[in-house]
């Protein structure tokens, strides 16, 4: 019954995630135009749309912690899909966008893969399974090594990285975060003593500085492309590593999961996958971004040629010196 409630509060947050999502994107895409900077954060700081955005982040991610209480990662990441269906609407509307065919496909896809997950994931993962303290401590490494790899790839190449980059890297840290936040309530819920004795402030450090990082992310993938993109890549990715790191290094998969269910999990993942790829190539906004930069090449002068200058005025000849002019001819 537990498991059931924590897909309810996932899919109240997936809602509270979509409209910040769409709030928050539409606020960046105003101010940082395709770059975001430290300056054009603190306009950001200041537009009440954003704020509302992040107030809306703030409950969806609260109401997410509290249902990864109550259900494993595995179960509950993967209904964050729901969000995508509600940000593309909604951005659309305010965009004043028209969905194309392929763009309704990208969505079926990423969200049947999402609900054939979810069935497969209640099924396949037992939330009462205990997790050791090994475990823990293995993804707390790999999330520290992760953090640096994204942050000094960002600080080196970030001018020449594109959106997908930050897209898939806000992906990988969210899904470490949410294991690290499962991990961490489970131990306050079973503490002997006082409910911090047994908290891991390692694995609480790195989780913060891990979300502060992802959302850094995501406010630059704001500024490279429409949010219903970002949010779909986050949607995919997210759970998937939730699920890989719950499957492999917490223990988590059921005495009852099969290879059967693993294969058919895959495959509602690989579904998810191509939907995000058709997204990424088929947006409105993606099209109407890519038709832009080929207007303006066009207009772009070629590298090495010089534009046309301008015709000097014409002036008449200086007198000539009084001994090169003809015979006759006097000043």
């Amino acid at each position: 019954m537990s498991q059931w409630l924590a897909v309810a509060l996932a899919l109240l947050s997936a809602v509270c995630l979509a409209v910040g999502t769409q709030q928050q994107g539409s606020a960046v895409a105003d101010v940082a135009h395709g770059r975001l900077g430290l300056r054009s954060l603190a306009v950001l700081l200041r537009r009440p749309r954003w704020l509302l955005g992040l107030t809306l982040l703030g409950a969806g991610t609260a109401l997410n912690v509290t249902a990864l209480g109550l259900a494993t990662v595995t179960v509950v990441q993967p209904i964050g899909v729901v969000a995508l269906v509600i940000t593309t609407l909604l951005h659309a509307r305010h965009r004043r966008l028209r969905i194309n065919r392929r763009t309704w496909t990208a969505i079926g896809l990423c969200t049947a893969g999402g609900a054939v997950f979810v069935t497969c994931a209640v099924a396949a993962t037992d939330p009462a399974r205990g997790i050791s303290r090994w475990a823990e401590h293995t993804v707390v490494v790999m999330l520290v090594v992760l953090t640096c790899v994204l942050a000094v790839s960002a600080a080196m190449f970030g001018r020449s990285l594109g959106g997908t980059f930050y897209v898939v890297g806000a992906g990988i840290l969210y899904g470490f975060v949410a294991v690290l936040v499962r991990l961490t309530l489970i131990r306050i819920q079973g503490s002997a003593g006082t409910p911090l004795d047994d908290v891991n402030w390692l694995a609480v450090g790195a989780a913060v500085v891990a979300a502060v990082l992802g959302g850094w992310f995501v406010q630059t993938a704001f500024a490279a492309g429409p949010p219903d993109l970002v949010i779909a890549g986050l949607t995919v990715i997210d759970p998937m590593v939730g699920v890989l790191l719950g499957m492999l290094v917490l223990g988590e998969a059921a005495p009852g999961f099969s290879v059967p269910v693993g294969v058919l999990m895959a495959a509602a993942g690989g579904v998810a996958i191509v939907g995000v790829a058709v997204l990424s190539q088929h947006h409105p906004e993606v099209l109407e971004r890519r038709a832009e930069l080929a207007r303006h090449d066009r207009t772009r002068p070629a590298p090495g040629s010089s534009a046309p200058r301008p015709a000097a005025p014409q002036s008449s000849a200086p007198d000539r010196p009084a001994h090169d002019r003809p015979p006759g001819r006097h000043a």
